[in-house]
């Protein structure tokens, strides 16, 4: 075994290693299939069929539609640069002056006052005490129902 190279060497080992693994495997593979334990009885499938044909004819008072998948094309376009044109200022005109209204005299008629005769102050009488009552209250009265 010098003879052999390093590597030889431990492809050897490896191969003697997995070969004596092997019936360990299996011998843990059958100890599993054996301890099962107690297992319920299993029903045995019987084929029986029996079909029965009942011609019915259904009457609907609308169309009937059958589904399907049917793929639609949609085409999509790339996104296009649309330009947007800008209004250039025009020139305007220049606003002049408006020339302001002169004060101009308004005539108005103006009475003139004339003499009032002076009426002399009279003598009030002077206040007398009266005495409030309170009313009573309006208690409400039921009414006959006909």
């Amino acid at each position: 075994m010098e003879e052999l190279s390093r590597q030889t060497r431990i492809r050897y080992l490896l191969t003697l290693l997995i070969m004596i693994t092997i019936p360990c495997y299996l011998l843990g593979f059958i100890l599993l299939r054996l301890d099962r334990g107690p297992q319920p009885k299993k029903a045995t499938a019987t084929f029986a069929s029996v079909i029965t044909e009942t011609p019915t004819i259904t009457l609907t008072p609308y169309l009937t539609r059958t589904a399907s998948i049917t793929p639609t094309a949609t085409a999509t376009f790339p996104p296009t640069e649309t330009s947007t044109p800008t209004e250039i200022p025009t020139e305007t005109e220049i606003p002049t002056e408006t020339p302001l209204p002169t004060d101009t005299p308004v005539f108005t008629d103006t009475p003139i006052p004339t003499a009032t005769e002076e009426i002399p102050p009279t003598e009030t009488a002077p206040p007398t005490q009266t005495e409030v009552t309170e009313p009573e209250p309006d208690t409400p009265t039921p009414t006959p129902n006909p």
